[in-house]
């Protein structure tokens, strides 16, 4: 026993020069300690206790190795470690991890950088300090892919416009190819069989099954049949031009002729008509299948229930001054390919191609490419797209500043007025819900017991119009999520020179340049639609 005081900093202090910094304290033991060592001390101090002639033993510090817990999400596809960093004693390895995880039910799905992670920083950290991360991750149930249908003519699905390459590596720029054609027996497609998925698992090794695929029935067209050895294959049944169709093919009887002008009259055909001449101005072409023109179409309409391929031009013509119909019309279920089009309509489902440019045009497709997907080098000059995706070219505008609008609003304007209509519903809807809720507190405050049909009426309809209103809310906010995801896939891009006078919509918001751009594109960046350097 010492006639000096002593206190918890003292004793800290003294555990770190003897080189227990590190350890756990004590602290209860630590005041136990203090608490006896006072009074003898004083005692001493007043010489009615001997120096030296007492001592107090007490554990005040302990070594404690690193401590790990785990946490496992609520659908048992994740777990998350927690380790509390040792004081003083031994920081905990990655294998002792692991081993203490599959003591806890863990056995599938360990992330070793996660957990070498863990361990290193746990090993560095102050003790007691707490730290997490996700040390395994389960594996969801991919299920089957459906019957997928591989057709065997690529050209069959479309005809890309790419230049034919001789033996001699010589490039004819006016040749594209032979229009694919088939005859009786040929194999047009085939149907690959569904697939049975792969099962998932949780992190504690439950197995989540998959659904397998489901077996797609063919849609056979007319002039094809399957083979008689392989349901799975289907041939064409005639000579003509093979379509692909959904879940199958079709093959059309073809129609030649070297022109379209007085002398043939309009060509009207239910299959693919094949033009090796022009179009003359005023005339029409309509068909159900594919549509090829070599020549130059000044037609008044091109109709086609497939795409519609010109190697030519299109050169149309106002209807009057400033106006936005033209003479020339093309219409396609499919794509449009063409060299260069100019003042004309162009709608298609697909997508519109121009390997040289557009001028003054009215189109409506999924998607414009001036150029060639190999080098976007096209123009667009002046007109008006209603496009679906987007439009990539490589001059777009002109220095004349012809005006150039383009809404890519052909996905966004049927969402935006379907959440119109939805909301208009949910205003009539909350107003009659207001309306029940008055008549139910009426009733109730006219003494209406629980078992009066009337207020059970209201009460019913309460809940039928609650649950109304909760479905529109739902329902609303789903398309407005599928909005923001379509304008987030939007962009205009422009490989060479963007004028001004080009206008952008994205819904209600647009943009418009003001000056000539360099290489750029135009899209939706952080809620607004913006022009970026390419």
């Amino acid at each position: 026993m010492s006639a000096t005081a002593i206190s918890a900093d003292l004793i800290r202090k003294a555990l770190i020069d003897a080189g227990y910094g590190r350890c756990f304290v004590l602290q209860a033991q630590i005041d136990a300690l203090l608490a006896e060592y006072a009074p003898l001390c004083k005692q001493v101090q007043q010489q009615t206790l001997l120096e030296n002639s007492e001592e107090l033993v007490y554990p005040i510090a302990e070594k404690r190795p690193a401590e790990v817990t785990f946490q496992l999400s609520e659908d048992k596809m994740s777990a998350t470690a927690t380790v509390t960093a040792a004081y003083g004693g031994a920081p905990l390895a990655a294998n002792a991890l692991v081993k203490a995880a599959q003591e806890a039910g863990i056995v599938f799905g360990f992330q070793k950088e996660q957990i070498i992670q863990l361990i290193q920083t746990s090993s560095q950290a102050e003790p007691g300090a707490q730290l997490q991360a996700e040390i395994a991750i389960g594996r969801l149930a991919k299920d089957g892919l459906d019957s997928r249908f591989d057709p065997l003519i690529p050209d069959m699905v479309v005809r890309r416009k790419r230049p034919q390459v001789d033996s001699i590596h010589k490039v004819d720029l006016r040749d594209f190819g032979s229009v694919p054609s088939v005859v009786a027996g040929d194999p047009l497609m085939r149907r690959l069989p569904p697939t049975l998925g792969e099962a998932g698992y949780t992190v504690t090794g439950e197995k989540t099954p998959a659904e397998p695929g489901k077996i797609i029935e063919w849609q056979l067209g007319s002039g094809v049949a399957l083979s008689s050895n392989d349901p799975n294959l289907l041939l064409a049944k005639q000579e003509g031009l093979p379509r692909s169709i959904e879940h199958g093919a079709t093959v059309d009887d073809v129609f030649n002729t070297s022109q379209v002008d007085l002398g043939s009259g309009h060509i009207i055909f239910k299959g693919s008509v094949v033009i090796t001449g022009n179009v003359a101005a005023g005339m029409k072409v309509l068909a159900g299948g594919n549509v090829y023109i070599k020549g130059v179409v000044e037609g008044e309409l091109i109709e086609a229930g497939g795409d519609v391929v010109i190697d030519g031009s299109i050169i149309g013509h106002q209807v009057s001054e400033g106006d936005q119909h033209f003479t020339t019309v093309v219409k396609a279920k499919g794509d449009i390919h063409c060299a260069l089009a100019q003042y004309s309509e162009l709608h298609c489902q697909g997508a519109l191609f121009a390997s040289k440019y557009l001028m003054h045009c009215k189109v409506e497709a999924k998607t414009v490419l001036a150029g060639s997907e190999d080098k976007i080098n096209g123009k667009i000059v002046g007109g008006h797209y209603l496009l679906a995706n987007g439009l990539s070219c490589g001059q777009l505008g002109s220095p004349s500043n012809s005006p150039v609008m383009i809404q890519l609003n052909r996905l966004i304007t049927p969402l935006l007025e379907q959440q119109r209509l939805l909301r208009e519903q949910l205003v009539l809807s909350r107003h009659e819900l207001e309306e029940c809720k008055a008549q139910i507190e009426q009733l109730r405050k006219a003494s209406a017991g629980k078992g009066d049909p009337q207020l059970q009426m209201f009460e019913l309809d309460f809940q039928q119009q609650r649950e109304l209103v909760k479905a529109l809310i739902t329902e609303v906010k789903a398309l407005e999520e599928q909005r923001q995801q379509i304008l987030q896939t939007l962009e205009i891009k422009v490989t060479q020179q963007l004028f001004s006078a080009v206008e952008v919509q994205f819904g209600p918001q647009s943009v418009r340049t003001r000056r000539e751009h360099s290489p750029s594109r135009i899209k939706i960046s952080e809620g607004r639609p913006l022009i970026e350097p390419l």
